[in-house]
């Protein structure tokens, strides 16, 4: 295939909210010693005379919608306690906002947050576990899906309660499908023809790009798992990042090709219009992206969409997704939150999500209802979702993996859309490992 010619390249803005989270959180320890300590007990529970309770999220207006509705059900069901919800827009905003309120001593009672990014709250006293809480309130672990259980437990405790187990997925324009004479491959594919498919769908019309996949470790890391390789020297105790390493290397250079070949939106053409809008748009045929995209997704009103699996390098892999109730160890209630996180968690509170298109719930019985299993909304095939539970992994669970993560996607960037040959790909590499080597410490 010919690659169409693009513009001068230039760097984007890099995303700096992991980088800030440690730093962040420098207050917590004090701000959280000085709150009271709720860690394995219980103040008043039964909500008698009770302040509100604050809960802190972040996403689109069409995701946090989803909580909203949450937080009214909830409270049409126990009027004697009111939830607040508190949406903000982006999770920079949302971690900026825990650091500020956890200083002043007045964090929100519960709040979400990525497995990749509780780790610093932890270590900073910010967080009161939920296994116990929960337990008390007959929330059985086995009833979830492990993945997600796995990745919120850490010293030997449930931290968060999950409410999601989403994966990577390829979202693919059906009607671009269509019109190229395209099957969908629900059923699986491999990477040469998920790249085939990309140049076949790009060539349909100069204005359309065949597919997106931001330079990022979390979407290199399924690919490099699919292909035997690792992204970092030991998945239990990691010590540096291995992007470097041969197979991982080659993985970065089939990712990166995929713009060098033409086949992905420029910087410039980002920046003017970002990925998710240039799908909705009909001018990106494939992105890839977890269950968090769907409302968005079902907003727009020309777009047909459905979901397809990660192709493979050589076993099914794909990455987790997924979010969690966090606790306050400021809360003054810790019963109140923890009598609301066993509803978000339970069978109605992840029907609602379920039905709002935002989750892959945790719970196993919700997600093999008809609150998920709906083949007449988009996407069609949300079974590709669960199929792929069983290649699932996570990324190390660390204090500084945030900063990690955002260093890679800052050296990841320059070689999707700088780097012009191996030899500077080796350079930019190198120095990543060198910078990141100390995070990997900070635990």
């Amino acid at each position: 295939m010919t690659p169409r010619s693009r513009p001068a390249r230039s760097h984007r803005p890099v995303r700096l909210a992991g980088l800030a989270v440690l730093g962040l959180l420098a207050p917590l320890a004090l701000a959280a010693c000085g709150a009271g300590d709720t860690g394995a007990g219980e103040t008043s529970g039964d909500g008698a005379g009770a302040a509100p309770l604050t809960f802190q999220v972040a996403g689109d207006p069409e995701e946090t919608a989803v909580y909203e509705a949450i937080a009214t059900a909830y409270n049409d069901t126990e009027p004697a306690t009111t939830v607040d919800i508190v949406a903000v827009p982006s999770k920079g905003d949302h971690l900026a906002l825990l650091q500020t309120s956890f200083a002043a001593g007045d964090a929100p009672e519960v709040f979400l947050l990525n497995y990749r990014e509780y780790a610093p709250f932890v270590r900073r006293g910010a967080l009161t576990p939920v296994q116990g809480l929960l337990e008390r309130r007959d929330v059985d672990l086995v009833d979830y899906y492990e993945p997600p259980v796995d990745a919120f437990t850490l010293d030997g405790e449930l931290q968060c309660m999950p409410q999601n187990v989403s994966s990577l997925v390829v979202y693919a324009n059906t009607a671009l499908f269509e019109e190229a004479g395209l099957d969908l491959p629900t059923d699986g594919w491999e990477v040469e023809d998920f790249v085939e498919a990309a140049g076949t769908l790009a060539d349909l019309d100069g204005d359309v790009d065949g597919v997106y996949v931001e330079p990022s470790v979390i979407r290199v890391a399924p690919f490099a798992w699919s292909d035997g390789a690792e992204i970092t020297d030991d998945p239990e105790e990691p010590t540096r990042l291995t992007l470097d390493d041969e197979d991982t290397r080659d993985v970065v250079d089939l990712l990166a090709s995929l713009q060098s070949d033409g086949l992905m939106p420029t910087e410039e053409e980002l920046a003017a219009k970002d990925a998710d809008t240039r799908f909705m748009d009909g001018e990106l045929a494939m992105t890839l992206s977890s269950r968090k995209s769907v409302p968005l997704f079902r907003e727009a009103p020309t777009l047909d969409f459905d979901v397809l699996p990660l192709p493979v390098l050589g076993e099914a892999a794909t990455i987790l997704h997924s979010d969690a109730y966090c606790l306050s160890s400021q809360a003054e209630d810790a019963s109140a939150a923890a009598d609301f996180i066993a509803f978000a968690v339970g069978p109605q509170g992840q029907s609602i999500a379920a039905l709002g298109g935002r989750t892959v719930p945790s719970l196993i019985s919700v997600a093999e209802s008809g609150a998920f299993l709906n083949d007449t909304v988009e996407p069609a095939h949300s079974e590709v979702f669960l199929e792929a539970i069983d290649g699932m992994r996570a990324t190390p669970v660390l204090a500084g993996w945030p900063q990690i993560e955002d260093l890679a996607e800052e050296y990841l960037t320059r070689i999707w859309y700088d780097a012009t040959d191996p030899a500077e790909v080796d350079e930019l590499l190198a120095e990543l490992d060198e910078r990141t080597r100390p995070l990997f410490e900070e635990d």
